[in-house]
């Protein structure tokens, strides 16, 4: 990862944040994780939403050298467990994070946090998330269990999130490298035109984008790119688009909701171009 591409990245963010509640809630966001502040007392927590181990994680991100002290196997599958008891065992950082604790004004720290590279194997998948990508499941599901910010890249981090908030599933994400295009893979062809008719009419309709969002074909995946390869722009523009759709999830579910409730049996075999049609109009019918 390019050192003074996160520095640009942190510089933009955080443009005239000057309070450190302020500034720490920018940064950590873009990193992924689901943060609340109150800015009248200056706190900031972790979500209801977040991975009960998002907090284990955040603490560990205290230390610039976090990759030789947390070393969990990562993981492409679906945690059913991930928000089980999580009251019995709630780490501190969902009710007050010290963000003192964090040199959020140091780059060279900021620069380590931000450079993760996940790698991918396709052998960690399991039977849960093939069952994620089903019709069945689709339609009855509203809300997927929380995914670990510590399985994601740290550039595509807040999209996963955002888009796992609405109640679609998606794997083996990818921020782009070296001046390839970042890409989500969607569960099924279900999630992913689900997602495609929720960025057509309503993400693109709201949001002035600059990038390239390619479904490539009927695959499985969207592909993101800047049209000059600027890493600084992709990574920015996810951000707002991430941001937009947490902003919007409950409006969004509902929409899901409702248009799910429409689906019926002569849906589930539809050709992928059929069935974006039915998923477009039944989100204008339902707006």
């Amino acid at each position: 990862m390019n050192i003074s591409l996160i520095e640009k990245f942190i510089e933009k963010i955080t443009h005239g944040k000057k309070e450190q509640c302020d500034r720490f809630y920018e940064i950590f966001s873009a990193r992924g994780f689901l943060l609340e502040l109150d800015r009248s007392s200056g706190i900031v927590r972790l979500t209801d939403d977040s991975h009960r181990e998002d907090g284990e994680f955040l603490e560990v991100l205290q230390h610039s050298d976090y990759k030789k002290m947390y070393n969990k196997p990562h993981q492409d599958a679906i945690d059913e467990h991930g928000n089980e008891d999580r009251n019995q065992h709630q780490h501190v950082y969902f009710d007050f994070i010290d963000i003192q604790l964090f040199d959020i004004h140091n780059n060279q720290y900021l620069n380590e946090i931000f450079t993760h590279e996940i790698p991918v194997d396709l052998f960690r998948l399991n039977w849960e998330r093939d069952w994620y990508g089903k019709y069945d499941q689709f339609k009855t599901c509203e809300q997927l269990p929380a995914i670990r910010v510590y399985d994601l890249e740290p550039f595509i981090a807040r999209l996963v999130k955002a888009i796992s908030s609405l109640g679609i599933s998606t794997w083996s994400s990818c921020e782009g490298h070296w001046g390839e295009p970042a890409y989500i893979v969607f569960d099924g062809k279900y999630h992913r035109l689900w997602f495609q008719t929720v960025f057509h009419k309503f993400i693109q309709k709201n949001l002035n984008l600059s990038c390239a969002w390619d479904w490539l074909g009927w695959d499985e995946r969207c592909s993101i790119n800047s049209p000059g390869k600027d890493q600084l722009e992709l990574y920015l523009e996810i951000q707002d688009v991430a941001k937009f759709i947490y902003d919007h999830r409950i409006f969004l579910r509902n929409i899901k909701k409702e248009a799910c409730s429409l689906l019926t049996d002569k849906h589930k075999n539809m050709n992928p171009k059929e069935l974006l049609n039915t998923f477009e109009g039944y989100f204008e019918k339902s707006i």
